[in-house]
């Protein structure tokens, strides 16, 4: 719910958003959380449960941040100020689809820490499409992917299942914590990982 918090606020002018995502009919599926509610739906077909979600998805934006993301750092809204924004995207979570930051970030017009991830990590052809990336340091918003080793996740609209979940990790690990404590103080991104992938030991 940050980024619908940080859109409204009158008083926030910078937000660090953990393990962030938009679009809750899109998260719902892709999440463990979501495993014995889905048992529910699944006495019904796959295609109607997506044609419900997307329904409910209609509600679900008037409080989360699918509704607000185009306020967020873009087009203020009334009484409020411009926001920057730094996402932490936890690598393979298991609890919030990485894919819904991506889809989140291009929204907000973030920037990305590159290299994201190690090469051949990510399943996608061109991995973070649509996503400019950042130098050693930058202005603005942008979304740090913070990798735990957890294996990668599943192109389905599934939720991950192997491995342990990273989802915590990137609030626990120092280099994060320092990031986000220099953004918060001046509004600059720096790179934290020495030009190289984000990457946690757990």
């Amino acid at each position: 719910m940050g980024g619908a918090l940080t859109a409204v606020s009158p008083d926030i002018r910078r937000a660090v958003l953990g393990v962030p995502a938009m679009n809750y009919g899109t998260v719902l599926n892709r999440s463990v959380d979501f495993a014995a509610f889905g048992k529910v739906m699944d006495a019904s077909d796959k295609l109607d449960q997506q044609i419900v979600l997307g329904l409910i998805q209609m509600l679900w934006d008037r409080g989360e941040a699918n509704g607000y993301a185009w306020h967020m750092t873009r087009d203020p809204l009334p009484g409020t100020p411009r926001h920057q924004v730094l996402m932490h995207v936890a690598f393979g979570d298991h609890q919030v689809a990485p894919v819904a930051a991506e889809v989140e970030a291009r929204t907000i017009g973030a920037r990305i820490h590159a290299p994201a991830v190690t090469p051949g990590r990510s399943p996608d052809k061109v991995p973070y499409w649509g996503i400019p990336t950042f130098g050693a340091s930058t202005g603005g918003s942008a979304m740090v992917v913070w990798d735990s080793g957890s294996p990668v996740p599943p192109l389905t609209n599934t939720p991950p299942t192997q491995g342990r979940d990273p989802h915590a990790d990137p609030r626990r690990d120092p280099g994060a914590r320092r990031q986000k404590a220099i953004f918060l103080r001046t509004g600059r991104i720096v790179d934290v990982c020495g030009a190289a992938p984000c990457v946690i030991t757990p």
